[in-house]
């Protein structure tokens, strides 16, 4: 029992207390910044789901990780330390995920209006309710957009973002002269979606998204917009991002901020659902898993000994340590630099409310993405940004996995300088083969320049520059790799022409590079003189 105790007081109040910070630090902030005073316009599904999810690593390494590694967890793998440090992470995410949901309902301000046009007359607030109102269908605007999912990019979903002006009454709409249009006050938003296989033919793909076209129209003309009990004005999303693309394609379009807003029928009172109550029911479940998971191990008395060495002082100092480990210096390689890059790029992409999961074809183009008439237009540099641009979460992750595999091996017998000329060479040739085999497909990503320098390592490994122990194994898994990626890309949805382009250009690089390498030095074998004291008091040498 007192053993129980003992890690109650020395691990799980450490537990509460990370958790319970966490939880209210991070919400406070969001609060301050998103919702009250707006200081940055960060895009929900980051803030509502991916920080509170991926942030509490931290502090559960720095504060709680110590103590965990009192107990004695030991199975065949080696996972159980693990085990228990992503159960405190999940524990402490969970809560703080349906927290951030309920600020986003339960703060918002409900104004209350007699027609559309003193909406323009009053402070902006989440929610309204409007005792007149007429829906202008006659003058909707339409946004298409696709979005590509998926670990392989294998799902495929068709949105069309349907916005009308809100008028006071029907009356506004002047039927004489459908060009003489003004900007309403507001706009309501409609979403209509359809989801395939991206591996589908081109022609079920063009035929799906027809079928969402008249699927829209037919649900706008039968559905009744004016029925609703009041209306969401949407923060930074994806919603709005479509509304706000269909809303800019008019020619009235003046460069104003426009209002929209989505409809909802439920009650008002009822917006947070039983989200309140979960917060509390989340917390109360992963608190109770950790609990019953501190019973089973045992305390390690080693650990035990080191405990004054986890004081809050000497975290902090690990704290210091763990930023200061993720720094980059003039003397990282150039792989962790490439790849410091590519996350800074998709981290600012993010804060600019671009996306999370995945980007919109439009942003990644305005942001340097490859395409043939832009760049046969003059717009060359897009043959390089492109390498340095992904459409999502995932693209990212399983790139700059593919990366650093390839460089932990390829730099070493390249060198610095050797290695960025190769990798900028195979990803800009890598463009141009996409180009040239696509009249008009927009292109990002560095896989073009990955698969290069797959090629180069293995032309290497066809000479003697490389180490010939561990030739076999790195040629089987790189035709493995090469092998596996090509095959999915000729799925569908990949650019298996930057690929190929990428994955040539490496080869041919890999035997020209081949002259200006020197051969793996062999490894020296030591012999160690180790002096041997006999009982006599002899003093003998003896050479292993």
């Amino acid at each position: 029992m007192s053993n129980f105790l003992s890690k109650i007081k020395l691990i799980y109040l450490r537990f509460l207390l990370v958790a319970i910070g966490f939880i209210l630090l991070y919400s406070f902030l969001i609060w301050i910044v998103v919702y009250q005073f707006s200081l940055l316009a960060l895009n929900e599904d980051l803030i509502n789901f991916w920080l509170p999810f991926c942030l509490p690593v931290i502090p559960v390494y720095i504060w709680l990780r110590p103590r965990i590694k009192l107990l004695v967890l030991k199975d065949k793998k080696g996972n159980l330390p693990f085990l228990y440090f992503f159960a405190a992470c999940l524990a402490i995410s969970a809560p703080t995920i349906v927290l951030q949901g309920y600020l986003l309902t339960a703060t918002g301000k409900l104004t209350t209006v007699n027609n559309i046009t003193e909406i323009s007359q009053k402070p902006i607030t989440k929610y309204y309710t409007v005792a007149n109102h007429y829906i202008d269908k006659q003058h909707a605007t339409v946004h298409r957009r696709t979005e590509v999912s998926g670990r392989n990019n294998e799902y495929l979903t068709f949105h069309l973002y349907v916005a009308c002006p809100i008028l006071n009454k029907a009356s506004q709409i002047d039927t004489s002269n459908n060009n003489n249009f003004n900007m309403p006050v507001a706009w309501l938003g409609t979403e209509y979606t359809k989801s395939i296989s991206n591996h589908s033919s081109d022609t079920e793909k063009e035929q799906a998204f027809k079928e969402l076209g008249i699927e829209a129209y037919n649900k706008l003309k039968e559905e009744n917009l004016d029925r609703f009990v009041y209306l969401d004005h949407i923060g930074n999303n994806d919603h709005r991002k479509g509304y706000y693309a269909a809303i800019k394609s008019i020619p009235q379009y003046n460069s104003a901020e426009p209002l929209i807003l989505e409809a909802k029928n439920e009650p008002f009172e009822a917006r947070n659902g039983d989200k309140f109550v979960w917060i509390f029911k989340s917390f109360g479940i992963g608190a109770a898993i950790w609990l019953i998971m501190l019973i089973f191990p045992k305390f390690d008395n080693v650990q035990l000994k080191k405990l004054p060495e986890y004081s809050f002082q000497n975290q902090w100092k690990t704290f210091y340590k763990f930023i200061s480990a993720i720094k980059i210096t003039s003397k990282s390689s150039v792989s962790v630099i490439i790849i410091a890059v590519n996350i800074l790029v998709f981290i600012i992409m993010v804060f600019a409310g671009l996306g999370f999961i995945s980007f919109d074809g439009q942003d990644l183009y305005a942001w340097g993405a490859n395409y043939r008439p832009a760049v046969i237009s003059g717009q060359w540099w897009r043959l390089l940004t492109n390498i340095f641009l992904h459409g999502g979460l995932m693209h990212l992750i399983f790139n700059m996995y593919g990366l650093l595999f390839v460089s932990i091996f390829l730099e070493p017998i390249l060198g610095r300088a050797k290695f960025i000329i190769a990798y900028f060479l195979c990803g800009l040739l890598a463009s141009i083969a996409s180009i040239w085999w696509h009249p008009a497909t927009l292109s990002v990503g560095a896989s073009g320049a990955i698969f290069g320098l797959y090629g180069v390592l293995t032309a290497l490994l066809t000479t003697n520059k490389a180490d010939a122990n561990s030739k076999r194994g790195l040629l089987i898994n790189n035709a493995i790799f090469i092998g596996i990626n090509l095959i999915i890309g000729f799925s569908g949805g990949i650019d298996n022409a930057a690929h190929m382009g990428g994955l040539l250009t490496g080869f041919i690089i890999g035997y020209i590079m081949y002259f200006f390498i020197d051969e793996p030095k062999p490894k020296r074998r030591y012999k160690k003189k180790i002096k041997i004291i006999e009982n006599k008091g002899d003093l003998l040498e003896k050479e292993n």
